[in-house]
């Protein structure tokens, strides 16, 4: 964080003129000492010798501006301005371009006011247009700090170690929270360093367990942080520095979820990885999208958001594909980092200092419409947002709290701790319902690894993708509460397994058949017009799924049978199952199926399932099925 602050504010140092017609001192010994500073290694030498060239000569007005610069760039605000307003007391050369150094230090130190009115007393008409936009961003900061949103932070104290903590992550379902810790290692004689480790805490009925590290092979002698769980918490995202079989500096690992354990770390290859920098990957909710920060070319500045397509593989392995930048107006010419994606797949927070802000890095939110475009990004305002650097802030699923690193909040604090809000109303993401399944082999009832696939039923379009757990067969997805969402599995010796999923029932239970003849499924998400034979237009993706299945299985026949209810005369209802089935077996034929595979017939209502007593036995009984010839 401070090197983003240190590079910021040289990058502002640089729309000035620096001095560049030389010194204003004439002692050998001071520019000496000077120019020592510039050649030094460390800020404790650089900020030695200024001070020695200030000693030399009380006047040296360049030194005053390179040491003010070294403790803004070390977050020693404070000491900046007061080395500069020395300099201004002095009654020294004190220009406009040191009037805007030290108005741009007040803005970074939360005192706006200050800020705008330093500001104000630029003259200079070559840097108007400089004074125009810090001027727009100081203004911005005081209507912010003016208009405070509800904050009620509470520290997670079981969650929070002896050391720092920051980069918090929650599944989900609110179960599992775990976070990056600078943890203290010593070598063989002693010497302490640090490195950071991966501490995971669980939900206990009514609070967190102590925080613990996590064990091999997630954590090892290097670093590993940054990390994240994919919407269903079958997937782990990290990211580790300086491991011999990294692609870049640091790489993005993920690790899949079986039963209470995790299957070895895995590097997520390229383009996801790259020569350069990877950190703060996260997966979309629909399990197809895992945004990252890189620091790569072909973004907008020195760290940008970007995103690359993943694909799920049989054995729950990830392959990933055509790596971009967001680009604007997510990402700008500076940083832009540590993305989070609600379970609502439509709300992204992130930290950036390349927005209007506070001063640092501030917490921003964002919107995704329909077509996938970010809306511009709003700034969830103070005292979340501080002048100091805020990131890694995440929402749970329900989306009513938030959680996030802070060293600021408690007096005394010396450490980064993890906090706990209320997200103020406007800044939450979208309802969104949780689904829990479980798939096994309905004639042995042993739990089945396979890949489970959502789709919107208005659309056609996949939504969610993931896979079973491969010790007890369970899956999890979170939903929006509004909409149609149907399931779809396939698994290689299993037949075809559609459903539409019930919105007033949290559980899937999912019997899979074994492809044998006789076996057959309903199919849940097949959708014809009242008193009609003509297929509605959703159900042309569970018709796509089924041509599929069967070009995939060219051994398999299968005989089409419509159902009807008990609504009306039976030789109708034959006829309209009849119909209806023939209706599937021409769509499929259309889709390239060889009619010498298919067969229809209808059995009218003859066939019940559920009572013939109320609408929803019904709507049952009312019903498509596949039977394996």
């Amino acid at each position: 964080m401070k090197k983003l602050l240190f590079i910021l504010a040289i990058l502002l140092l640089n729309v000035t003129l620096l001095f560049s017609q030389g010194f204003t001192t004439k002692s050998k010994k001071a520019i000496e000492y000077y120019n020592l500073s510039k050649q030094a290694f460390t800020k404790s030498e650089k900020i030695e010798y200024l001070n020695n060239a200030i000693k030399k000569d009380n006047k040296f007005v360049e030194a005053y501006w390179e040491l003010s610069s070294i403790y803004l760039g070390m977050d020693e605000i404070s000491k900046a301005i007061e080395i500069l307003e020395t300099l201004e007391e002095s009654n020294l050369e004190f220009t406009d371009e040191t009037k805007c150094h030290l108005a741009n230090c007040y803005y970074y130190n939360g005192e706006y006011e200050k800020a705008i009115s330093k500001i104000n007393e630029v003259t200079d008409e070559t840097l108007q247009k400089y004074k125009s936009l810090e001027l727009e961003r100081y203004n911005y900061a005081l209507e912010l700090k003016n208009h405070p949103v509800p904050f009620h932070p509470q520290n997670l104290t079981a969650i929070n170690t002896p050391y720092d903590d920051y980069f918090p992550s929650i599944t989900a379902d609110g179960m599992m929270f775990s976070t990056t810790v600078l943890v203290p290692q010593y070598d063989y004689v002693g010497n302490e360093r640090f490195q950071e480790d991966l501490y995971v805490s669980f939900w206990k009925g009514d609070h967190w367990t102590e925080s613990r590290p996590m064990p091999e092979p997630m954590n090892t002698p290097g670093n590993e942080g940054s990390q994240s769980f994919s919407a269903d918490g079958r997937y782990m995202f990290f990211v580790q520095c300086n491991n011999p079989n990294n692609i870049g500096s640091c790489d993005i690992y993920y690790s899949i979820k079986k039963g209470n354990e995790w299957s070895y770390p895995m590097n997520l290859g390229e383009p996801a990885n790259s020569s350069y920098w990877e950190s703060n990957p996260v997966m979309s909710p629909t399990g197809d999208v895992i945004y990252f920060t890189t620091n790569r070319p072909g973004g907008l500045g020195d760290r940008d958001i970007w995103s690359v397509q993943v694909k799920i593989n049989a054995n729950g392995t990830l392959t990933t594909y055509n790596a971009q930048p967001l680009g604007a107006p997510i990402n700008t010419d500076k940083s832009e980092f540590a993305p989070f994606i609600h379970a609502d797949n439509e709300t992204m927070y992130f930290s950036s200092n390349g927005h209007k802000g506070m001063g640092g890095n501030d917490i921003f939110i964002s919107k995704k419409d329909k077509s996938g475009k970010w809306s511009e990004p709003i700034n969830i305002g103070y005292p979340i947002n501080t002048h100091g650097n805020e990131s890694g802030f995440v929402v749970n699923g329900k989306g009513d709290k938030a959680y996030f690193a802070s060293n600021k909040i408690e007096k005394n604090d010396k450490k980064l701790e993890i906090y706990e809000i209320d997200l103020p109303q406007n800044l939450r993401p979208n309802p969104i319902k949780p689904k829990f399944g479980r798939v096994y082999d309905a004639n042995t009832k042993k739990p089945l690894q396979t890949k489970i696939e959502i789709f919107d039923q208005t659309t056609s379009s996949k939504y969610f993708e993931s896979i079973s757990d491969k010790k007890n067969g369970t899956f999890s997805a979170l939903l929006p509460e509004k909409g149609n969402f149907g399931l779809n599995i396939e698994m290689k010796g299993y037949l075809y397994y559609t459903v539409a999923i019930d919105n007033t029932n949290d559980s899937i239970i999912v019997a899979l058949q074994p492809m044998t003849s006789g076996s057959s499924v309903k199919l849940d998400n097949l959708y014809f017009d009242y008193d009609s034979d003509v297929i509605l237009k959703t159900s042309y993706a569970e018709i796509e799924r089924l041509s599929k299945f069967l070009k995939k299985n060219l051994n398999v026949n299968i005989e089409i049978v419509g159902h009807t209810d008990n609504q009306g005369k039976a030789d109708y209802n034959m006829k309209l199952s009849e119909r209806r089935a023939n209706a599937l077996m021409n769509a499929l034929i259309k889709k390239g199926i060889d009619p010498r595979r298919l067969s229809a017939k209808g059995m009218g209502s003859t066939q019940p399932i559920d009572t013939s007593n109320t609408p929803e036995g019904h709507a049952k009984n009312r019903r498509v099925e596949i039977i394996v010839k």
